[in-house]
């Protein structure tokens, strides 16, 4: 006689006050107010009630603007006191200045399990300095989860059966400075800690807004002896003086800013800060024979990036990683410094497949870093490719940890030029991957151009070219301001643009963090095989999208395998091994079809014992159910 038990799962259990239809607003009426209406004239509690509403309301909307370093922690603060139950925040230690923190935000729906024993995704941005728009989609996807979980059947999904690991800043010193343009740390303190590679460059005398127009351009000057000229097809462009360059003017090129520290040069110090976090990781870091080689002194010198590293690492969960970038437009994969050919093909085809859905959501194509992303030179072995990048950060996620981790480049002036038209202009292969493209002055001259026909557009903000306007600098005397805005070229103007980016990202990221693997108990069969002896046998499979581990993983021998372990009471035993393990489960591909695995024991025990089984996958989560050696249960 034997009773299969179909595991009946009734939906997972949400917080208290949210589910479908719940929006759970950060403000609600004050709880005394609710005492005192039966008092109130139902005119009086309408008008009170209306005057609450547009802040009520209000406290669901994102603001779509860029925001300095005490702006986005207030931020995260506010939205995880909101969302205790879904939200937790936490700092991953000192910055590299040690006057800021690394902010990680956890979020999850606890009461369907914790955290750690969820199939896991991470997302950062802001790993180089300038590349602002990159953190702040990555700000604006932990408002996106938690303002819409118990709404959007996706989001609930997905916090109720995964979790997302959010840093929004990575490197907080260089976006603070790029968004502000000041620094508030002490210069000379951290140009001489030890840590920071001794002393330098000090912050005393750095790039400022002297106009005081809110943005930080460029100075030109003229000099017969200047390296710049004006570029032929447009003359507010400035192109690098070469041999062909007989007729001026020519000019000297500054940032904008003053003597400030009276050694008699304009900007000797500026700022202390280092733009290569996502090139001071281990994989790949150097060539054989070190003459090519990633950033600092040594793989992880970088406080951010040793501390981003050592947060992975303690997080094995973590099957998924995305670090935000700019500018062009793309989904990356890896790898940057090694060819597709040594990817292992199931790897490049779930690249491919995962990148691929995002595109009708994000517009954006993907692309291998090094075939599409990089200058590579013919006949050269890749590890003597001087333009590779190294060190590079989806680069350790990947070969190093197991990870599907890419890297996407967020904003793109291609639709700009477009609607413009290319004329003669040489298209580049492809089009979103050479790098330096947005400096090529005939690209630059068509955005200008499609600039001046949308003058005063209010999705642009104010943001655009600066026309060259004179200024009387005191060190440099006659000079002219002018030049790209910060909000442009690399980062999209606040406001529509700004809105339009952060919010397909956000849809993506949920959707490419329901493709993690998730392992499940299906069904556990207890056969009873006379007085107190039992064969039970479990059915799991993973009903994720991915495999439990990425073969590159399997390849260098760090994946874990799966482990499915039967918990005994003390009145019970088995001579069987009390885990059984699977190299790997296999993901649906989003087939409809899974793959089933099993594990059998035989037992002996009394009847009415309860035994547990437990699905363990480092990737794929952990599922548990208990059953009681029952003949006649059900």
């Amino acid at each position: 006689m034997h009773q299969t038990f179909p595991l009946s799962r009734s939906a997972p259990r949400r917080p208290s006050g949210i589910g479908p239809g719940h929006r759970s607003p950060r403000r609600l009426v004050p709880r005394s107010w609710l005492t005192i209406a039966p008092r109130l004239s139902r005119s009086l509690l309408c008008l009170l009630v209306l005057s609450l509403l547009p802040s009520w309301l209000g406290a669901q909307e994102y603001d779509y603007r860029y925001h300095t370093y005490a702006e986005s922690v207030a931020l995260l603060e506010e939205w995880t006191n909101a969302h205790p139950q879904l939200a937790r925040l936490h700092s991953l230690g000192e910055s590299q200045s040690g006057t800021m923190e690394l902010w990680m935000v956890e979020i999850t729906n606890r009461e369907t399990g914790p955290a750690e024993e969820k199939p896991a995704a991470y997302f950062d941005g802001n790993q180089h300095d300038s590349e602002v728009m990159a953190g702040e989609v990555t700000l604006h996807l932990v408002w996106w989860l938690l303002t819409r979980y118990g709404d959007d059947p996706q989001v609930t999904e997905l916090l109720d059966t995964r979790t997302l690991y959010v840093l929004p800043l990575a490197n907080p010193e260089g976006a603070e400075y790029f968004v502000t343009g000041e620094v508030t740390w002490d210069p000379w303190e951290i140009a001489n800690r030890d840590r920071l590679y001794g002393p330098g460059m000090r912050g005393s005398d750095g790039p400022s807004d002297i106009t005081g127009d809110g943005n930080i351009l460029q100075m030109r000057v003229e000099d017969p002896e200047g390296e710049w000229t004006v570029y032929s097809d447009e003359p507010r462009l400035l192109v690098r003086r070469t041999d062909d360059h007989t007729d001026g003017p020519f000019y000297r090129v500054y940032e904008e800013g003053y003597d400030d520290n009276d050694d008699g040069t304009v900007n000797s110090d500026p700022p202390f800060m280092r733009f290569i976090t996502n090139r001071n990781y281990p994989a790949f870091w150097s060539s054989h024979d070190g003459r090519f080689r990633g950033a600092g002194d040594y793989p992880l010198d970088e406080p951010n990036s040793r501390n981003i590293v050592d947060f992975i690492l303690e997080h094995p969960n973590i099957g998924m990683i995305e670090s935000f970038h700019t500018t062009s437009g793309v989904h990356l994969r890896p790898y940057a410094a090694r060819p597709d050919v040594d990817m292992p093909q199931q790897d490049l085809e779930d690249y491919q497949a995962i990148l691929a859905e995002g595109q009708p959501t994000t517009t954006y194509p993907q692309a291998s870093v090094y075939h599409q992303f990089t200058t590579i030179e013919p006949g050269l072995d890749p590890d003597e490719q001087p333009g590779a990048r190294r060190g590079v950060f989806i680069d350790w996620a990947y070969a190093h940890f197991g990870a599907f981790a890419t890297t996407t480049e967020l904003w793109t002036l291609e639709p700009f030029v477009n609607e413009i038209g290319w004329d003669d202009i040489p298209r580049d292969e492809p089009l979103f991957a050479i790098p330096g493209r947005y400096n090529r002055p005939d690209v630059q001259a068509k955005v200008l151009e499609w600039l001046d026909r949308h003058e005063g557009d209010p999705r642009l903000a104010g943001e655009g070219f600066v026309d060259w306007a004179p200024f009387d600098h005191p060190t440099l005397g006659a000079v002219e301001v002018g030049g790209w805005s910060r909000y442009w070229t690399r980062n999209p103007p606040p406001g529509p643009f700004f809105e339009e980016v952060a919010v397909d990202q956000a849809r993506f990221a949920v959707m490419r963090s329901l493709r993690l693997p998730r392992v499940q108990i299906r069904e556990v069969e207890v056969e009873s095989l006379g007085t107190d002896q039992w064969r039970v046998r479990a059915r799991v499979t993973n009903e994720g999208w991915l495999d439990t581990s990425m073969a590159q993983a399997r390849y260098i021998g760090i994946a874990q395998p799966d482990r499915m372990t039967l918990e005994l009471p003390q009145e019970a035993g088995t001579s069987d091994p009390l885990t059984q393990e699977f190299e790997f489960m296999r993901g649906t591909r989003g087939g409809s079809y899974e793959s089933f695995y099993y594990g059998e024991w035989t037992i002996e025990g009394p009847s009415g014992s309860d035994i547990t089984i437990v699905m363990e996958s480092e990737k794929g989560g952990v599922d548990r159910t208990s059953v009681r050696l029952e003949a006649n249960a059900r």
